[in-house]
């Protein structure tokens, strides 16, 4: 059974659940790329069923990505993509502000664009080497078998393994920010409204919601026997050790 040893380090910890997840993703058939052309990313996105907007964070047609500040995780069946998720780094004096500009999606941004951000009181400033993740998608027939679980723990230990993050964000919409299921299934611990009113990456009015969390919150969140009890098949245990393919 998969345990973090008493006094291990922050990176032994992430390390730790890297080594799990991949073990995981391969004991179920899965194949996993770490790929750095988002242009494929971004390709992808746009033929996966049940996608109605691709996330322009992640998308090089819409703001300056590099091998250097970002990433996507591509989990395949066969030759099949059968889910993702894609991450940046941005280095900043002030993250909100990012959200603000709306450089967050566009960079640079339309003409005349902001958005009225508010956070609640007590909302700590996010500055410093901020990882934001997104872009997760599960294909229909895999879902409710542990990937979104797996995907959203596993881009943010890369994040920290990668860029050493101060922080890890996330923005979500309203249906995933007011169900619950960032908190209980993704492992964000703060997940907080920050914007209402017209939208200008879906075009329509909706409620913006601001995740985040510390570097501190980001490896306790790695707790390999809590994020095992969510897991649909959690009594089945992974024999293989997994190879890791990094593309780019």
């Amino acid at each position: 059974m998969w345990q973090h040893a008493h006094g291990q380090s922050d990176h032994d910890v992430v390390q730790d659940f890297i080594e799990f997840s991949l073990e995981w993703l391969q004991d179920r058939r899965y194949t996993l790329t770490i790929d750095v052309d988002m242009a494929a990313w971004a390709r992808t996105m746009a033929k996966a069923p049940s996608i109605a907007v691709v996330n322009p964070t992640f998308d090089p047609r819409c703001s300056p990505l590099a091998p250097d500040n970002s990433f996507w995780l591509d989990v395949r069946a066969g030759s099949q993509t059968i889910a993702m998720m894609a991450a940046r780094l941005f280095v900043t004096d002030d993250y909100l502000e990012i959200k603000r500009s709306t450089r967050l999606w566009y960079d640079p941004p339309p003409p005349g664009a902001r958005l009225a951000i508010e956070v609640p009181e007590g909302t700590p400033i996010i500055r410093g080497n901020v990882g934001h993740e997104g872009g997760l998608w599960v294909h229909p027939s895999h879902r409710k078998r542990g990937l979104s679980v797996i995907l959203p723990h596993l881009i943010r230990a890369l994040c920290f393994r990668e860029w050493n993050v101060d922080w890890q964000t996330g923005a979500t919409m309203r249906g995933i920010g007011e169900c619950g299921i960032a908190l209980w299934a993704y492992g964000a611990p703060h997940v907080v409204p920050c914007y209402e009113g017209h939208f200008l990456v879906t075009q329509r009015p909706d409620r913006l919601f601001l995740v985040y969390m510390s570097r501190e919150e980001l490896v306790a969140g790695l707790d390999l026997a809590a994020i095992a009890r969510l897991l649909p098949d959690r009594h089945r245990e992974a024999h293989h050790p997994a190879a890791l393919v990094q593309k780019g």
